[in-house]
């Protein structure tokens, strides 16, 4: 069973020096994710793994339309704690409602392991700096061969500053 940690998030557009009219740069991030479709290596594909993350990230803008993002958070599985992962990732913000992400899921508990994690994401910000947001990802664990492949949805909400 595939536990997938999604995360997401990226503002509209990042401050610039120059103009005070703009967002912050920086964010932080709360969301949940989930896995809807699953398959092992060399099985058949499955639906939700019933399994749900909880996420907790930072984010700041290098560029006008790049964000670079860390999130953390533990993965439970019918209830019970499955794993922990960090999930770096650089986020682009090619229009002030869609983002296309590249992110990575590296596991750290129980054991360690690579997955990619690209995806595409809407999200809206209000004038009070909160801006909810929903994304889909792929995902593969390609770390120790045998890649498997995921599909997994993510809500949650940004706080820029």
């Amino acid at each position: 069973m595939l536990v997938v940690l999604s995360c997401t998030g990226v503002l509209a557009t990042p401050a610039g020096a120059a103009d005070p009219a703009a967002p912050p740069p920086n964010y932080a991030a709360a969301f949940l994710g989930t896995t809807v479709a699953y398959r092992p290596p060399g099985g058949a594909w499955s639906g939700f793994q019933h399994d749900l993350t909880p996420l907790l990230g930072y984010g700041r803008y290098v560029s006008k339309t790049i964000a670079l993002e860390l999130d953390l958070g533990p993965t439970f599985v019918r209830g019970h704690y499955s794993s922990f992962s960090l999930v770096p990732g650089v986020v682009w913000s090619f229009s002030p409602h869609v983002y296309a992400a590249a992110r990575f899921l590296v596991p750290v508990d129980p054991e360690a392991n690579f997955g990619v994690f690209p995806g595409v994401g809407v999200i809206h910000t209000f004038k009070n700096g909160l801006s909810p947001l929903v994304e889909v990802n792929a995902s593969s664990y390609v770390g120790k061969g045998n890649p498997d492949f995921g599909v997994a949805v993510t809500v949650g909400v940004l706080y820029s500053f």
